[in-house]
């Protein structure tokens, strides 16, 4: 503990998330507040004593999760969780988008688009309402499907004219297939847990929601929703970042075909909107399904092209470290704010402001500072399912793959130790960390992934490198053009080794 202080934290935060997650009938909000409160001071006032200390300051970390994850359970008088029955509504609502879409797909024969929805005020004739007919401030998040091709931006407030509900408690995923349709279309932040959904007989979709703190579905079609404003109390870097997303987005579509150009708006942009459900399933069934995730391999190399780039231009080396660190809190913005882009920038942040300071980077510290700062902001992020893969594929990692490593002779050729048995090493690694949680969440094994990944990775990190070029010089008439032939080619040697590793005989399993 005393190595790794930020590791323990975290261990121990976690720890309070899930006793206060499991036990709530012996757990309040009150109580909690006064545990916290006096194992505090019991640290503050036993400082002589060293380790009596520690103990007391670990247990006020335990009682300060719990304490969060029962507050993130307490809504306002105001909120929409109180004003909602288990029937769906006809209702008027105003509210301003506070994302981009969310998704776009055909439901029940119509094309719709998604999109998170922070409610201001809501009238209907429901009997739960003060006042019928009159309209009601409320505050809280929705997800508002609208019937329409038309693109509604972030800050864009609305009046929507539809029903409203809260969403479906649980479903059965192969009886129910408009269910699935219902959430198959999420966003790239939230596709892991959907996709355990298709694989387990039961899904608690309401559950799922309410820990992104999402209350109720809004149904509307285009004609029943009125634009009342644009940029309407919007976050400038936000916006700026949304501005920037869908133009690279439209990039990618302009100069390349349809599966090459959505799969790298998948790996640079974190939008999974427009891929094929075909490659989903090859990359799934061939263990290379994380790929499609913005992931520490893709913010490690953004973070290798701005480092170079400001070294290029000889600025200070403080100086460009900053910028680094502000650029990829940027990109973080830009592709979505996953779990597994949140943890990868703080570790990288960590890093470089280590190398400022002088100290030593240590990997578990860099991995608890990562998930501590994520779950401090919503503690129900622990029981994502992206969120929990992300963190154990990179502790196995740093923890197998050195093990593994040592069984192999010093001796042996420096360039098949490096270039072979380490990548190998490494996916094995990841292999069997996630192993046990994929089985459990998915129904499904892939052993194919150790080999799989071996010679998928590699193209992938070259496509990335490739993309970013694009990004910077797409727009240049012969360049651009060869760039994203040199894409395209990429992409497509990427599908043909995803779709022949997930057809190879006992390659994958389901249970």
């Amino acid at each position: 503990m005393d190595k790794r202080p930020i590791a323990a934290i975290c261990i121990f935060f976690i720890i309070g998330i899930l006793l206060a997650a499991r036990i709530p009938k012996l757990l309040n909000l009150t109580l909690a507040f006064i545990v916290t409160l006096i194992f505090i001071l019991s640290a503050v006032v036993s400082l002589k004593f060293l380790k009596i200390s520690k103990i007391f300051l670990f247990l006020s970390i335990t009682s300060l999760g719990s304490l969060l994850y029962l507050n993130s359970n307490i809504f306002p008088p105001d909120h929409i969780n109180h004003f909602l029955g288990k029937d769906k509504v006809k209702a008027e609502i105003t509210g301003v988008i506070k994302s981009p879409a969310e998704a776009r797909g055909v439901y029940y024969g119509k094309v719709s688009s998604r999109y998170i929805f922070e409610v201001e005020a809501l009238r209907t004739h429901a009997s739960k309402l003060k006042a019928e007919g009159e309209w009601q401030k409320i505050n809280g998040l929705a997800l508002v499907r609208i019937q329409t091709e038309k693109d509604y931006q972030y800050g864009d407030r609305l009046m929507v004219k539809g029903t409203i509900k809260r969403p479906f408690e649980s479903v059965i995923a192969r009886a129910k297939p408009e269910a699935i349709s219902e959430i198959a279309s999420s966003s790239a932040k939230n596709r892991s847990g959907l996709l355990a959904m298709t694989n387990r007989s039961n899904f608690n979709y309401k559950e799922y929601l309410e820990n992104q703190n999402i209350f109720a579905i809004i149904n509307a079609s285009e004609k029943n929703v009125t634009l009342l404003s644009r940029n309407y109390k919007t976050n400038p870097v936000l916006r700026y970042a949304y501005l920037i997303r869908e133009k690279l987005k439209n990039q990618f579509l302009e100069k390349m075909p349809i599966e090459s150009g959505a799969f790298l708006r998948a790996i640079l942009l974190g939008d999974r909107s427009e891929l094929p459900k075909k490659l989903n399933e090859s990359f799934r069934n061939s263990g290379t399904m994380h790929i499609l995730a913005i992931s520490g391999l893709n913010v490690a190399l953004m973070a290798a092209a701005f480092l170079y780039f400001f070294k290029l231009l000889r600025i200070r080396r403080k100086v460009y470290y900053t910028l680094t660190m502000l650029l990829l809190v940027f990109l973080m913005i830009l592709t979505g704010s996953s779990a597994s882009v949140v943890r990868a920038t703080i570790m990288c942040i960590v890093f470089l402001a280590g190398l400022l300071l002088g100290r030593p980077v240590d990997a578990y510290n860099s991995l608890g500072a990562a998930a501590f700062f994520i779950l401090i902001i919503n503690p129900k992020d622990i029981f994502d399912v992206g969120f929990q893969l992300s963190f154990i594929a990179v502790l196995s990692m740093v923890y197998l793959a050195p093990k593994l490593m040592r069984i192999v002779k010093k001796d042996w050729n420096f360039y098949v130790r490096k270039y072979l048995l380490e990548p190998f090493a490494v996916s094995v690694s990841a292999t069997l960390g996630t192993f046990p949680f994929i089985l459990y969440y998915f129904r499904m094994g892939t052993p194919i992934a150790v080999i799989s990944n071996i010679l998928i990775v590699p193209l992938m990190f070259a496509l990335m490198i490739g993309g970013m070029c694009f990004v910077a010089l797409g727009w240049l008439p012969f360049i651009g053009d060869v760039l994203a032939y040199c894409n395209n080619t990429l992409a497509n040697t990427i599908f043909f080794l995803a779709e022949f590793f997930a057809g190879i005989r006992f390659g994958h399993f389901n249970i």
